[in-house]
């Protein structure tokens, strides 16, 4: 299992995310996926992390032993007029999170996740949702954390986590 740190990101860690952010999406390696130019001309996709740095947009990231990124995860909270796949409601934001292929399987993500959550409460918020195709094999992750199907938008399911729950013990995990 991965012993290294996580941090908070920075504005200067936009080029990273935006690598998070691909492999967020491209996430199939069993699939041909375009380049990463070709997708953010998407204005759907373009949009995910445009701008970062804006009030309510929290990300961390994990940090290998020899100090380079090797995950990241974050939330943006949206509009009803300008939002994501995995919108719920303009006071619960969404979740992306992602990890080098190559450090897949160690508990990154996990960890991840726990750490954005613990942010997430610190400062006052409530849930947190996410977007995950059902053949997604983080689905699993996501389900022993406590997230739960709330909706569908496209061919992905909408998930959704009560931090209150998650912390006092009613999904079996702390921050």
């Amino acid at each position: 299992m991965w012993s290294g740190v996580t941090r908070t990101a920075t504005h200067e860690d936009l080029s990273f995310l935006n690598q998070m952010l691909y492999l967020a999406i491209c996430w199939d390696s069993e699939q041909d996926h375009p380049t990463p130019e070709k997708l953010w001309t998407n204005p759907s996709l373009k949009k995910l992390l445009q701008g970062w740095g804006r009030p309510g947009d929290v990300g961390v990231i994990a940090v290998a032993e020899d100090g380079l990124p090797i995950g990241a995860a974050w939330y943006r909270y949206w509009t009803i007029s300008e939002h994501s796949y995995g919108f719920v409601d303009e006071a619960t934001p969404e979740l992306g999170v992602a990890v080098v292929p190559q450090r897949r399987g160690e508990g990154i993500g996990h960890r991840l996740i726990l750490s954005i959550l613990a942010e997430a409460f610190q400062l006052g918020t409530k849930h947190i949702s996410l977007s995950v195709a059902p053949s997604n094999p983080a689905l699993r992750l996501y389900k022993r954390l406590g997230f739960h199907k709330v909706g569908i938008s496209g061919n992905s399911w909408t998930m959704l986590i009560d931090i209150d729950d998650m912390l006092n013990g009613r999904k079996n995990h702390s921050l």
